[in-house]
């Protein structure tokens, strides 16, 4: 190659290289992109903090936290602050916001150029040989709808794990409420087995002395082996769903130490309808992601037929030297006939997609209205359920049990009339319990559905209109 073809074939490529940097920019990528607003969205929906623990110090720092906070008794809130800053999945999930945020700029860069070189043989001493570089022309023209879909997607990715955020938050909640409405039920379940372990020492003791057939006896016994199976089988729901809990907190073996309340408080005041609804539809970060997904298709479709035809169109430089001829540069230019391929197929594709995501977007704002409204009915009902136990049934438990006692004292019932009014007493704060287990799980779903937490209003209950 002489001096003045060298010269123009290396202008040639470095007029390409440099057009490419400019089109292409930083290809550096943010170490934590697109968490800062995932973790503004916890903090204003949930009011609590999120960590993304990319090295070991900062997972010691982590485990640090959770140990201090499982020192004290652990409330609602201290269990969800532990679920979001120590469960291994939602720290998976945060690594799927750099995988995108890559992507996004992976999306922004076009591709390199491709060098090439020919030699020809044989032809000394005079050896001819060619040498091009070409770059993917349709690269070039597609970059700005790669980059509106890539950044569709990652603001999608960046709702989906936002959404996995409260998910948890309310799985947790859940959770919690279940265990401890399991303790408090197995404390009342002692009471009954209490009661039936000295109704049947009774009945022993006066089958013994003849005054009572041997059927009083084995009624007697059933009924307190039948608690005493129910019992058993509290105490091992207390146990799997305390192991859920501790799955969710991200604790096993000694770290599951968790100081748990023996009490579920009681309900606060219902929750009204009125625009809870329209708050869920605002909130909901399944329906954002809906809304950019479909963006992302749009783009797709806006750019489906080029997409479909230009892949392979190149632009550069060739230089051919033959042993006989002297070297020449030119421009080389190489576009794909749209013969056979005219991009209908694509285009077809990316109109179907657009229209799939476009139902899935429906069907998401259809169920989320209906989440709503079933929901909040279930919340009622539980909350009228409470109230029913603890304004109506334990009242007049306990009013039997004052009366069975006088008629006791002045002899007028038997032990066992006395005992079984106990035992009826316990059964009824056992399914008041129940009820208020149910109350609070149902509150924390409603909240879920409505996007992390409930509005809170000082209105009484009202019913849905239509």
């Amino acid at each position: 190659m002489n001096r003045a073809s060298r010269i123009y074939f290396h202008s040639g490529c470095m007029t390409i290289v440099l057009f490419g940097a400019a089109l292409g920019g930083c290809a550096s990528v943010p170490q934590q992109g697109g968490f800062k607003s995932v973790s503004l969205v916890a903090r204003h929906r949930l009011g609590q903090p999120i960590f993304w623990a990319q090295n070991q110090k900062q997972q010691a720092r982590l485990n640090k936290l959770v140990h201090r906070i499982l020192q004290r008794p652990l409330t609602p809130s201290a269990a969800v602050e532990v679920a979001l800053l120590n469960n291994p999945q939602l720290q998976a999930q945060y690594e799927r916001l750099g995988i995108y945020q890559a992507q996004v700029v992976q999306a922004g860069l076009i591709s390199n150029p491709v060098l090439a070189f020919d030699f020809r043989f044989p032809a000394a001493p005079n050896y001819g040989w060619d040498a091009s570089i070409a770059q993917d022309f349709s690269n070039i023209l597609l970059l700005p709808a790669r980059k509106k879909e890539a950044a569709a997607d990652f603001h999608a990715t960046q709702a989906l794990v936002a959404r996995s955020v409260i998910s948890l938050a309310n799985r947790t909640r859940q959770a919690f409420d279940k265990v401890v409405g399991d303790r408090q039920m197995i404390e009342l379940e002692t009471d009954i087995k209490k009661g039936q372990d000295a109704a049947l020492d009774l009945a022993k003791k006066m089958r013994e002395a003849g005054n009572t057939p041997p059927l009083a006896y084995d009624r007697q016994l059933a009924v307190a082996e039948q608690v005493r199976l129910q019992l058993a089988m509290d105490k091992a729901s207390y146990l799997q769903d305390r192991e859920r809990l501790y799955r969710l907190l991200g604790l096993w073996g000694r770290g599951a130490d968790a100081k748990l309340p023996l009490r579920l408080p009681n309900p606060s005041t219902q929750t009204p309808f009125r625009g809870l609804t329209a708050m869920a539809l605002r909130r909901s970060l399944r329906l954002k992601a809906a809304i950019d997904q479909l963006k992302a298709a749009a783009v797709t479709v806006e750019v489906s037929g080029w997409a479909g035809i230009l892949p392979g169109a190149t632009v550069g430089a060739t230089y051919v030297r033959d042993p006989d001829v002297r070297g020449t540069l030119g421009p080389a230019v190489s576009v794909p006939l749209p013969i056979f391929n005219q991009g209908q197929p694509s285009q077809a594709i990316a109109r179907a997609r657009y229209l799939t995501d476009y139902r899935h977007y429906q069907s998401i704002a259809i169920d989320i209205r209906s989440q709503v409204r079933s929901r909040w009915v279930a919340l009622r009902a539980a909350y009228l359920r409470v109230l029913f136990y603890r304004k109506v049934m334990l009242p007049l438990r306990r009013r039997m049990l004052r009366e069975t006692q006088l008629s006791y004292n002045g002899m007028l019932d038997s032990g066992f009339l006395l005992m079984q009014a106990k035992i009826d007493e316990i059964n009824a704060a056992r399914q008041y319990v129940g009820a208020l287990e149910e109350y609070w799980i149902d509150r924390a779903r409603l909240a879920a559905t409505l996007g992390g937490q409930l509005p809170i209003s000082p209105h009484r209950p009202e019913m849905i209109s239509k």
